[in-house]
């Protein structure tokens, strides 16, 4: 577990000075997730009693926020709150939250390039963090990976489609075959706010070519005023050279 964290500090070290974007979000998602026991072979056990799960899936709720260092590259802070479904036995759902940091990478705008505009952003990340079963006051470290989908609505608001993968210490060892595997499904909205850089660079050129064009037009009217006062010039002249001769 330690060594996990701190592959995961020495990995955000790094991306945390690359702050170029700067604009932050939230999310928040409902969740239902489904459990693979050590050693589970099948892809379908979790499902064998959907939906009830018999201790085998269950709801819960996401919240998250972070930043986008770049178009292209943020970094996550993610909690879910879960249980599972009641077991067979009678006995009260297991509850759970999960807390990680993941780091996250924009495949739409690394492949297109950055389009504050584009409807659906493919989304990967991979993190690990600390999870926790309250219902028996006991912790363990997990890794996790997954894809994130957005929808864009408007400028400070998306829909959400989360698929992702946890893989908690279960027997101790590192080999996925001793671990507890999760896998989820989650749908929400996310919310941006602050101002990226690249708008705020696109609102500095806008202002500076207005002042460019506004100093144009203020050397045209000078220009202007200089010729209408060169010709009073000549005209007074004249005029003084008409009235001496006479």
């Amino acid at each position: 577990m330690r060594k996990i964290l701190l592959i995961t500090a020495v990995v955000l070290m790094p991306l945390t000075a690359m702050a170029q974007d700067g604009r932050w979000f939230t999310q928040a998602n409902f969740v239902w997730n489904a459990w693979y026991q050590v050693g589970e072979k099948s892809l379908a056990a979790p499902f064998y009693k959907f939906p009830s799960g018999e201790g085998h899936t269950g709801w819960g709720i996401s919240l998250a926020g972070g930043r986008w260092m770049t178009s292209a590259l943020a970094l996550r802070t993610k909690l879910n709150i879960w249980q599972m479904g009641s077991k067979a036995d009678g006995v009260s759902a297991d509850k759970y939250w999960t807390l990680n940091e993941q780091v996250m990478f924009n495949i739409s705008s690394l492949l297109l390039g950055h389009n504050p505009y584009r409807l659906w952003n493919c989304i990967p990340y991979i993190g690990a963090g600390l999870s926790r079963n309250m219902s028996r006051a006991s912790y363990t470290s997990d890794i996790n990976f997954g894809i994130l989908n957005t929808f864009r609505i408007n400028q400070k608001l998306a829909a959400n489609f989360e698929i992702g993968w946890n893989s908690y210490e279960g027997n101790g060892g590192i080999a996925l075959k001793d671990r507890l595997q999760q896998v989820t499904f989650e749908v929400g909205l996310t919310w941006y706010f602050g101002t990226s850089n690249s708008s705020k660079k696109a609102k500095e050129a806008a202002v500076e070519s207005l002042s460019e064009a506004e100093i144009d037009a203020l050397n045209a009217q000078l220009a202007d005023m200089e010729a209408e006062n060169e010709q009073l010039r000549k005209e007074l002249e004249e005029a003084k050279k008409a009235q001496g001769a006479k």
